[in-house]
Order: C-alpha cells, then structure tokens, then sequence
C-alpha cells in the first residue's frame, strides 16, 4: 500500500499527464493565493467530448480540510465546463462512506442522483458509489448588485 505522499506524488509526476495526453480530462492544482501553497486538486476525468458530459475529482490535503475547498474548486470548475465551455452534465462520485465528499458535492450545487453498486474502488477494497450531477441550468446566475438592477 502507498503512503498518502506517495499517492500524491504520482498523482502529479505520472496519473495527472497520462490523463491529460490521452485527452480524458484536465487536472487542475488549487493553491492558496497568498501563499502559492498546494491544497489540492481538482480536475476532469472520464470527458466524452461527443456529449458534452465529464466526471469531477478532487483531493484536499490533509492540512487543508475543512474550509470548504473541494467544494469552492468543483464550483469552479463546473461553472467554467458548463457556462464556458457549453457542456451539458458534469457528474460527481462519491464513496457512500465518504460523507466529506458528499457535503462538498452538495455544497457546489450538485444533486444527489442514486447509487452505483459496487462500482468504485478505494484502499481498502470495492465501494458503492453515489452519484451526483449539475447541468447549466443548475448553476447560480451570478449575484447582481444594485446598481446593476436600477
């Protein structure tokens, strides 16, 4: 079994290129903006470019847990995807023992959507996996403020 920093670091010297050579996603550093300090990761994975639809992954470091990053990031990354990019679905899986994961997803404004039996894999063995999506029609239209409105 891999060390949680051996994970890491061939998550970004060989997984993260090997996607985006193939052209199955993009991957994304999330840094702290005053410090340039890696916190983790987001990025797309599983992209159908014939349908307009990816899958959403993230990682947060440890020490960076709790203030809401992974789901600031997939917010991001799914306005960009789906406004921007004019993609139609994005979807999030989730470990249903990964309740962190969960809340982040519904904090970005995902919908729950049903369970996938079975489907996943993790370090300690085979997983369930619950599965959410967004569509552009679910984003937040940006906050307008008075003077927009007068």
């Amino acid at each position: 079994m891999l060390s949680p920093l051996n994970d890491v670091t061939d998550w970004c010297t060989t997984a993260a290129h090997t996607l985006r050579e193939s052209g199955d996603g993009i991957h994304f550093a999330v840094t702290d903006a005053r410090t340039a300090r890696l916190m983790g990761t987001v990025g797309l994975k599983k992209t159908d470019w014939r349908a307009l639809v990816s899958e959403v992954g993230y990682w947060v470091c440890p020490w960076a847990r709790g203030r809401g990053i992974a789901a600031e990031a997939t917010k991001a990354l799914a306005q960009w995807l789906l406004a921007d990019q004019q993609f139609q679905r994005l979807e999030l899986r989730a470990a249903t023992e990964n309740t962190a994961s969960q809340k982040a997803a519904l904090k970005a404004g995902f919908h729950r959507k049903g369970i996938l039996r079975n489907a996943g894999f993790v370090h300690t063995g085979r997983v369930d996996l619950i599965v959410f999506s967004i569509l552009r029609d679910d984003l937040t239209p940006p906050n307008n403020s008075a003077a927009d409105t007068a």
